[in-house]
């Protein structure tokens, strides 16, 4: 038969596992370095109208945080324990009170070592203290993908499409292109992962017309999924870059035509041909007169010319 005491020392050891499990205290405070006071330190953030519960140590920077202390009192024999809470927060920060929580503000990205430490007396006049550490990661969330270059691509040409990713890395980004901004539901996402801002996205578009880029990106502390619609054209291009060669070729042939067609003037020799009055007159009796047209002005002179030879 089971004693008074083996009973309520079970009971007891079945209430510390439920209150456990209820309050998600574990038995086992982490990250407390040293004291009796058991508990654990929970981080909050607030966007907007939200607040998120962070899992782990992991902080948005620019956010407003707040850093509190669950107590562990599943007995609750500490509730009229008055607690002086001493914070610093690894930034230049430090807090002081009786309040079990602290509002603070990370406003660069880096790594932070927060420490609380934790000291009152009971009303039995027993000194209980407590000293945490926990190790913070402040991370930029992400905020944007932005797509440096062109929306307009060719087909069937490599392609490089670069992309800035706004938020601490690294991030994890998952990409797709649909073309005709289909989604069939056999498609999936390329997943990379970035250790640096920058994606490089080397692509051959295989089709004209619209194309959709899907990307989602992720880090510790955020997500975001975005789209970019890109035209990919293709005779129109390779057209535009032929007709200035087409019209070189145009104007090289009209400049062979005309220098072939052209009729060609025959050159004067280089010696020096002495013609007589005598031959001119000879060679005027020889032509027939029907044949020999003289000009009215040219007629005077060709007589002067007979008068000089029969003198």
């Amino acid at each position: 038969m089971i004693s008074l005491r083996t009973w309520s020392g079970l009971v007891h050891t079945l209430f510390s596992l439920l209150s456990s499990s209820c309050f998600g205290i574990p038995n086992e405070p982490s990250h407390q370095l040293s004291g009796n006071v058991k508990g654990k330190v929970i981080l909050h953030q607030t966007e907007r109208n939200s607040t998120y519960l962070q899992d782990g140590w992991n902080l948005a920077s620019c956010t407003r945080t707040m850093v509190s202390f669950e107590l562990l009192d599943p007995r609750h024999n500490l509730h009229l324990v008055n607690f002086i809470y001493s914070w610093d927060l690894g930034n230049g920060e430090l807090h002081k009170g009786p309040e079990p929580f602290v509002k603070c503000y990370y406003t660069s990205p880096g790594n932070y070592t927060l420490k609380l430490s934790i000291e009152s007396r009971t009303p039995q006049h027993s000194r209980m203290t407590g000293l945490y550490a926990v190790d913070l990661t402040v991370l930029d969330a992400i905020k944007s993908i932005e797509l440096r270059g062109p929306l307009i691509y060719n087909v069937d040409q490599s392609s490089i499409l670069s992309f800035l990713v706004v938020g601490s890395p690294p991030v994890w980004l998952c990409w797709r292109v649909l073309p005709d901004c289909h989604t069939p539901s056999s498609t999936s996402c390329n997943l990379v992962r970035l250790r640096g801002n920058i994606f490089n996205l080397n692509y051959t578009f295989k089709s004209v017309g619209k194309h959709c880029l899907d990307l989602s990106v992720k880090n510790d502390i955020s997500s975001i999924q975005t789209f970019y619609h890109i035209y990919v054209q293709g005779s129109s291009v390779t057209l535009f870059f032929m007709l200035p060669c087409a019209a070189v070729i145009i104007a090289s042939l009209i400049l062979i035509s005309v220098t072939v067609c052209r009729p060609h003037k025959q050159k004067k020799g280089g010696s020096t041909h002495y013609i007589s009055f005598t031959d001119i007159e000879l060679h005027a009796k020889n032509v027939p007169e029907e044949k020999t047209s003289f000009s009215n002005e040219s007629q005077p002179l060709l007589h002067q010319l007979r008068a000089s030879l029969n003198t």
